[in-house]
């Protein structure tokens, strides 16, 4: 619309130079108006090849933001909140609780309804998170009777679905199925199929706990229709893999295995790897019950090596890339558990030891990115013994890094430090280098954690350089992610920014989408209380990546900060 006005501009002012050119020769009037027009075009061309990057990244409101932001107490309340899901999400903030309060006040005073359901459920989820679950339960109940008798579907809808989340938390398997069927209502009245999805995959977790499989199966299809119809890529895979799980079970094991590949395909797409690390374990009992051993080895070392890579992503924070989905269909977790724990029973050989370790290590990852510690700790120990009987200098390093992780969530930084140093020792002698860059941004992150932001910041630019050294472009973006949340941390945005901003354009090249949609996502929020038009903008444009890799629940949060900003 904005070069359609200069357009018209340039036409203006090649008419009006027949005015000013009035008594001169008419070719001469007519060499004046075509040069102005053309000067002109060049202009819009010019202005084209210099903004056209700040529209695709939603920056041209930003430019125009004069007049554009919402001003008051309501505003004001909004960008508070979104700070403090910032904070919860990336698990950067310290003050995320006391933001949410405040947020929640500020909503009650505007006589925002929602505004105030918003807060509730969302310190709800935190409170959650830290297993203060009797507390999560009352903020919920808060929030629902906040939207008593408003026309708001989609806003009770998503609180009806944190109650069966909770209660399904808390094995309250009937509550868990009325606050699903419940939210799938209030979803369908407002034909919010991605809402609906998630109503009905976590209705079918609860039916097969209570053994009704045929009703699960159904819930499970149903629930991958939605998806489908709704763009949610990731959504559609966890119910595909759920539903073949059922199959399994009743050793369908043509319909299993069409699904479990259309589920692997679409993981894969995505960038879940421990979605698709999970559905390779799982598949080791298919490929055995078809008996097809070798190929339900590979398939157990390959969910193992997958497991393994999205354990090395720095930080513990929700967001997608480099690991993937951990809230939705939770009983895949099960079964893989399960499934698990059989093969490293039945890898009894002694020749196996090396296998058997690799296993324990994907199980441990996947323990740990769950909260299950001390499960967690246990298959690290195993599998460094196993590796240490095998000889395996870079399995090694793997399970004492492991371990190291488990000290650093359990504030036991010096014996994590010294587990990471270790751990290096043991790759370097194995000539793992992307392991031991992988290691000093581990050591990085606990060098923080020791109250050594200086050593950390140095650290982790030494693992960036280690990993352009080596060609790999991701590696170099995750240690610059590493810094941008070291900086942000420290409340030092300047630097934050220009780390993700630098972190964006390295997975721009790999065509790593998810991590550059996070990566957008993040500057949008560290822009939130200092320019808020381009954090809204570019929450926005991370928004447009997320529904594009087929993450929409991702691209509808992005947009709620966003609204909530502007």
């Amino acid at each position: 619309m904005r070069r359609l006005f200069m357009f018209a501009g340039a036409l203006a002012a090649a008419g009006s130079s027949y005015f000013l050119t009035l008594g001169r020769p008419a070719l001469y009037q007519h060499i004046v108006a075509g040069a102005t027009f053309l000067i002109c075009c060049g202009t819009i061309l010019i202005d084209y090849v210099t903004t056209r990057g700040i529209e695709r990244d939603g920056g041209v409101d930003a430019l125009m933001s004069g007049g554009k932001l919402s001003t008051g107490l309501r505003a004001a309340a909004g960008r508070i909140w979104v700070q403090a899901e910032g904070g919860r999400l990336t698990g950067q903030g310290t003050e995320v609780e006391s933001l949410y309060d405040d947020a929640r006040s500020q909503f009650q005073e505007s006589g925002d309804k929602i505004g105030v359901a918003q807060a509730l459920t969302s310190k709800a989820e935190l409170l959650l998170s830290r297993g203060q679950m009797p507390a999560a339960a009352n903020l919920l109940q808060q929030a629902m009777a906040e939207l008593e008798g408003e026309r708001t579907p989609r806003e009770q809808g998503n609180i009806l679905l944190a109650m069966g989340d909770l209660a399904a938390q808390a094995n309250a398997n009937e509550d868990a199925a009325q606050r699903y069927q419940e939210a799938r209502e209030k979803y369908r009245s407002e034909a919010d199929y991605m809402g609906e999805g998630n109503a009905l995959l976590g209705l079918a977790e609860i039916l097969l706990r209570q053994l009704k499989a045929d009703d699960a199966a159904t819930s499970f299809e149903q629930a991958r229709v939605s998806f489908s119809q709704s763009g949610d890529k990731l959504g559609e895979a966890h119910a595909l893999a759920r539903r073949a799980d059922v199959s399994r079970e009743k050793r369908d094991t043509s319909d299993a295995t069409t699904r479990y590949e259309r589920a692997s395909v679409l993981y894969r797409r995505c960038g879940d790897f421990v979605g698709e690390g999970v559905l390779r374990t799982t598949m080791y009992d298919l490929l055995r019950m078809m008996e097809r051993p070798n190929d339900a080895r590979d398939h157990l070392l390959r969910g193992a090596e997958l497991l393994k890579r999205a354990g090395r992503r720095v930080g513990d924070g929700a967001l997608l890339s480099g690991r993937g989905d951990l809230r939705r269909a939770t009983g895949r977790f099960e079964a893989a558990r399960q499934i698990g724990a059989s093969a490293v029973a039945a890898l009894n050989d002694v020749k196996d030891k090396a296998d058997i370790a690799k296993v324990l290590l994907g199980l441990g990852e996947m323990e740990r990115m769950l909260g299950r510690l001390n499960e967690a700790s246990q298959h690290f120990e195993r599998a460094t013994k196993l590796a240490n009987e095998a000889q395996d200098k870079g399995l090694i390093g793997d399970g004492m890094k492991g371990q190291g992780h488990i000290h650093r969530l359990r504030n036991n930084q010096r014996q994590a430090k010294q587990l990471f140093k270790e751990a290096y020792g043991f790759y370097s002698s194995a000539g793992d280098t992307k392991d031991q860059a992988q290691t000093l941004l581990a050591m990085g992150q606990t060098e923080f954690l020791m109250d050594n932001p200086d050593g950390a910041r140095v650290t982790f630019a030494y693992a960036r350089s280690y990993y352009e050294q080596l060609g790999d472009i991701a590696g170099a973006g995750a240690a610059l992610r590493a810094i941008g949340d070291l900086e942000a941390t420290l409340g030092r945005l300047g630097p934050a920014m220009e780390a993700y901003a630098e972190a964006r354009n390295f997975y721009q090249q790999v065509g790593d989408s998810l991590a550059e949609a996070d990566c957008l996502f993040m500057l949008g929020l560290m822009n939130v209380g200092n320019d808020n038009m381009t954090g809204a903008a570019l929450l926005t444009a991370s928004g447009r990546v997320y529904r594009a890799v087929g993450v929409p629940n991702w691209q509808r949060r992005a947009n709620t900060y966003a609204q909530r900003v502007r």
